[in-house]
């Protein structure tokens, strides 16, 4: 099966990406900055088995695509690689921090991601897509379990430009 990871080098999707190597998949990576040192990519770490890793370069391409500044260039490579699923870990983190430029957070997190969808359900031969979220868009939890159909209740630009886009993709799921 061939996936697409949207933020492979993010530290959740650079363990997904290990995941689906592991499990035999051809994988597509895709980030906005350059491969990173490899002691951040899991799918990187030396393995004692030279065939596994040899297994691993062959079943990985990896692809720098800025989501806000190559949308086309992501939508082409996703045109010809034509990728049966695509995971999507891409977000502007860091939540202190989107207090300072909260346009940026908007930006990667909502209106590039709303693109991405638009493009993305039209593709026939995607087989699903899968979007990775954050539990910030339930706000204070006060350390108690939530269920995903509590109410939203971000507090931060950066946790309101997630609940925004999980929003958009609910009206997608229910109109398509």
């Amino acid at each position: 099966m061939k996936i697409l990871v949207i933020g492979s080098n993010s530290f959740s999707g650079s363990h997904f990406v290990k995941h689906a190597l592991e499990n035999n998949h051809h994988v597509i990576g895709i980030s906005r900055s350059q491969n990173i040192n490899p002691i951040f990519l899991p799918y990187k770490w030396e393995v004692n088995d030279k065939n596994k890793t040899l297994k691993f370069i062959q079943k990985f391409k990896f692809y720098k695509i800025d989501l806000n500044k190559n949308f086309d260039k992501l939508i082409n490579l996703i045109d010809e690689e034509k990728p049966e699923l695509i995971f999507n870990f891409a977000a502007q983190g860091m939540v202190a921090e989107s207090w300072k430029n909260p346009n940026h957070w908007y930006q990667t997190n909502l209106l590039s991601q709303v693109r991405l969808h638009e493009n993305l359900r039209k593709k026939t031969f995607l087989k699903k897509y899968i979007h990775i979220t954050t539990p910030e868009v339930y706000g204070s939890t006060n350390n108690e379990w939530i269920k995903e159909n509590n109410n939203f209740k971000p507090s931060t630009p950066y946790a309101i430009s997630r609940a925004a886009c999980d929003l958009h993709l609910r009206s997608f799921y229910e109109a398509y």
